[in-house]
């Protein structure tokens, strides 16, 4: 029993290995789903074979409980292969606008971003995959003192799912 159910997801993996082939070429869509620090709402369209320009919405900032915000972002991933387990490098620009936030919001006004990541993208079904990514990112804001700074986040990641269509 337990050497069949071995074969039979050896023979999974293997029928799915071509799955994403279809998916990561060009004139291909999907629907980006994001959690991070802000959750992300995202369309992608592949201008060319494993190239993706991916445009999104996010509200509310930095996990902050008294921040009302709206982010809007534009970036590029690039796969590195069309396989069910395909490695990506990308990065974006992030414009963001806070003008509500109360006492203990960290910034408020508005913030630039631009981040770069490496990422694995997995596909689970043919056309839903899940993603991970890690990164850095260089955010240029007006904190609510009204001095301006820069920030470099060591690091930053996310867990991203996507429906492709």
């Amino acid at each position: 029993m337990k050497k069949n159910v071995w074969l039979l997801i050896i023979a999974l993996l293997f029928i799915s290995n071509g799955v994403a082939q279809d998916s990561l070429l060009a004139g291909s869509k999907y629907l980006n789903f994001e959690i991070n620090n802000t959750p992300f709402i995202s369309g992608a369209y592949f201008l060319q074979n494993l190239l993706a320009l991916e445009a999104g919405i996010g509200f509310s900032f930095n996990g902050e409980s008294d921040s009302n915000g709206l982010g809007i972002r534009l970036g590029l991933d690039k796969y590195l292969q069309a396989k069910r387990l395909s490695p990506l490098l990308g990065g974006y620009v992030k414009f963001e606008i806070n003008p509500d936030a109360l006492q203990e919001a960290g910034w408020n006004g508005s913030r630039l971003s631009l981040e770069g990541h490496w990422g694995l993208n997995l596909f689970i079904f043919q056309n839903f995959s899940a993603a991970g990514t890690l990164g850095a990112e260089l955010i240029f804001n007006s904190p609510k003192e009204g001095d301006d700074s820069t920030t470099l986040t060591s690091m930053t990641s996310s867990i991203k799912f996507r429906f492709f269509f």
